[in-house]
Order: C-alpha cells, then sequence, then structure tokens
C-alpha cells in the first residue's frame, strides 16, 4: 500500500471549534503512485492507514458555516518528500504495551518523516523522533 510506491501528494484534515483551532493535523491523507490516496489516523495507541476510494476534496475554513469544521489543504511544507519512494513504514510503539504505537515514521532511506501523536492530533517531525528512556521504539510494519 505505500511501501515501493512513490509519494505524490500530501493533505491533512484540520478541525475547528466555532472558528478555533483545537487540532491541526486530525488525519494525514497520502496520494501514492500506485494505490492513490491513503488516509492515516493514530489515535488510543493504534495505527490505521485506509485506503479511499476517492480523492479527499480540498476545503477551505471559509467554505464551512458549521461550528464543527473539519476543512482538508495541501501540506506544501513537505514538497521536499514528493516524487521520492517510501522504503519501510515503522510504527513508533510503546514497550510492553499491546496497543502503544503513538506514530509513524516513513523511511525514504537516508531519511524519513515522523508522525507523532499528542493529544489525538498528529504532529510532524523531519527525520527519526530519539526517545532516550528506551520506552519507545521503531518496530517495522507491512502497509
Amino acid at each position: 500500500m505505500l511501501i515501493n510506491e512513490i509519494l505524490r501528494d500530501i493533505r491533512f484534515r484540520s478541525f475547528f471549534m466555532s472558528g478555533d483551532l483545537v487540532c491541526e493535523f486530525l488525519v494525514l491523507f497520502f496520494r501514492m503512485s500506485i494505490t492513490g490516496w491513503v488516509s492515516l489516523t493514530v489515535s488510543e495507541g493504534v495505527s490505521k492507514f485506509t485506503v479511499l476510494n476517492s480523492e479527499p476534496g480540498l476545503l477551505e475554513l471559509s467554505e464551512i458555516s458549521d461550528d464543527f469544521a473539519y476543512p482538508i489543504r495541501s501540506l506544501n511544507g513537505l514538497d521536499k518528500f514528493l516524487g521520492l519512494e517510501i522504503l519501510a513504514v515503522y510504527e513508533y510503539r510503546i514497550k510492553n504495551v499491546d496497543e502503544g504505537c503513538v506514530g509513524i515514521y516513513l523511511d525514504f532511506g537516508g531519511y524519513g518523516l515522523s508522525l507523532i501523536e499528542s493529544g489525538e492530533c498528529l504532529s510532524i517531525v523531519e527525520g527519526a523522533m530519539q526517545y532516550l528512556d528506551g520506552e519507545i521504539s521503531l518496530y517495522k510494519i507491512e502497509v
């Protein structure tokens, strides 16, 4: 689904309540060279990749009239990863916890992208996270 495919585009869904930002990166969307659009969520210790049947349409906050708004925008700050092949995917997992996933690492060879869950939102960090206490490690997954 992701491994050995080229990353073509990245989008994200945010969450606003009454016009105030609650979560900037609630869901991430990746357009892959073969699979098409794939969503990623990390919540309650579990990562979930889902192949989408259609493109997550771009939607600005100004186009939504509800108090609970979920706009979708392009993630332009990571353009340097577009056109690169994903060589491996890893989960950041808490040691000895069954549902202990706290993030995902996309390995592009030589460098990568970390997507870390914090308070039901995702943070994006270029490179691998280093957890010095030894309680969180990377585990390779097949997706």
